[in-house]
């Protein structure tokens, strides 16, 4: 349910149950329950890339490729995860649709030892509407990245997990 501007109230005006219902209800739900989307992985697979420049970690809507729909405001972006760069020098980003949100070389980096990789950020002054965030990710030249996504790999099964949520 989406967020309604407040009604100015004028003196003498009567209360009825609508307005009611729309300001108060409806935007008390509205902070409630905001638009939001999370994915905790459990595949029967890592994820790998050997690629040099940022591509999408998983494609599939629902996974690490998120939609929602805000009212309009800020938005909040979040990963947690197990990740190994093989030797080499990883990096993860988001995209927002179809562009990356951090510069360069991204939100987070992570190397040759196996650990947990983690990031918060808030992309502010988004638009209302349909808007889809993908987790990507590059390793330099030469090395594959693996990020452990619940599969059973033995001392590293662990669930990573992604989110977007409306905060504002």
């Amino acid at each position: 349910m989406p967020w309604t501007t407040p009604k100015t109230w004028v003196n003498s005006e009567p209360l009825t149950a609508a307005d009611l219902n729309t300001h108060l209800r409806d935007n008390l739900n509205a902070l409630h329950a905001p638009p939001t989307a999370a994915f905790l992985a459990n595949e029967v697979a890592n994820y790998t890339t050997t690629s040099s420049t940022f591509v999408n970690i998983d494609n599939t809507d629902g996974k690490l490729s998120l939609t929602i729909t805000t009212t309009g405001g800020d938005v909040m972006v979040g990963f947690v995860g197990y990740v190994y760069g093989s030797g080499n020098i990883g990096y993860l980003d988001v995209e927002m649709d179809g562009t990356r949100i951090g510069s360069d070389d991204g939100l987070a980096i992570f190397y040759n030892t196996i650990a947990t990789t983690s990031f918060v950020i808030l992309k502010t002054g988004v638009s209302a509407g349909s808007h889809t965030f993908k987790l990507q990710w590059k390793i330099t030249a030469g090395g594959t990245a693996t990020l452990y996504a619940g599969a059973g790999t033995s001392g590293a099964d662990l669930h990573p997990q992604f989110w977007v949520r409306e905060v504002s």
